[in-house]
């Protein structure tokens, strides 16, 4: 069991350019490997932010070459991958819950999470619970993720180096009660967040509520979001951070693109929980 790790979480501009976007991702993990990250966590969406008719064609299935290729990665530099999140086709034949059409007639993805071993191999796999819908002042549809995006029906947890980690992606931080109920059969030790928080919303909630969420799990939480515009009209808040148990900020890069790195400890984990048993002290069978 590890002890203690050294984490990287990237801060990135993605577009509409595929290639390009995963050129930049590939150098960001190189970066943070030779800096020593053990683990590595790239933002939401990192392969493709563009008009979502052209959501699909960008997309791959979980067999797809990207999927390889960022195996083949992980095992080269000798790291976990958490990659973030990318556009992830329904395998021929898939049983899906929703239409693979959404509102607007454009085939839809999933939101998904890959995580990738030391030696290469999916380790784990999360597609995105909660799409970000958002309304105007009368309640009409203004961006909805859901014209894109596949709801995801499955939570995800996994052990690695000795940390039981859970799964979540950017407008899932917003549901505490999904990291509550992560957290109910096993305490969680680290939860992973890529995003694509906006600058509008960010400024205001992306910091708190990550706080928030690790106090109130005792945990670290691992974030990376995205920064900068995409796309005309479109901004991202950026400021990738690792937050501790006790909810101190432990790295940020702020609002430009780059890495945080900070260091983890068991150790860290298990003073708090000691000292301070609030999980221990949960009595849900009153209060659900």
């Amino acid at each position: 069991m590890a002890k203690s790790l050294k984490l990287a979480s990237v801060c990135m501009t993605s577009g509409a350019d595929k290639t390009k976007n995963i050129e930049s991702a590939i150098a960001y993990i190189r970066t943070a490997a030779q800096k020593g990250a053990d683990w590595v966590l790239l933002p939401e969406v990192f392969t493709y932010i563009g008009p979502y008719e052209k959501l699909y064609e960008n997309a791959e299935d979980e067999n797809g070459p990207l999927v390889k290729k960022l195996g083949a990665l992980a095992k080269e530099l000798n790291i976990v991958l958490f990659a973030g999140s990318m556009g992830e086709r329904p395998l021929p034949g898939e049983k899906l819950v929703e239409p693979l059409e959404g509102r607007t007639g454009f085939k839809r993805v999933f939101n998904t999470t890959f995580v990738f071993g030391r030696d290469g191999s999916v380790i784990a796999k999360y597609r995105k619970t909660h799409p970000f819908n958002l309304m105007d002042s009368e309640g009409k549809p203004l961006y909805c993720e859901s014209d894109g995006f596949l709801s995801g029906d499955k939570l995800q947890t996994l052990e690695v180096d000795g940390y039981h980690i859970a799964c979540s992606i950017c407008y899932d931080l917003r549901f505490p009660g999904m990291y509550e109920r992560l957290s109910r059969t096993k305490a969680v030790d680290v939860f992973l967040l890529p995003s694509a928080f906006t600058t509008q919303t960010g400024m205001d909630h992306w910091e708190v509520l990550i706080r928030a969420r690790a106090i109130e799990q005792q945990a670290y939480v691992y974030a990376s979001n995205q920064v900068g515009e995409p796309a005309p009209g479109k901004s991202n808040y950026g400021h990738s951070m690792i937050v501790d148990p006790w909810g101190y900020v432990i790295a940020n890069t702020g609002g430009t693109p780059g890495i945080a790195m900070a260091e983890i400890s068991r150790e860290r984990i298990d003073h708090i929980r000691t000292r301070f048993p609030a999980l221990k002290n949960r009595r849900p069978e009153i209060y659900e």
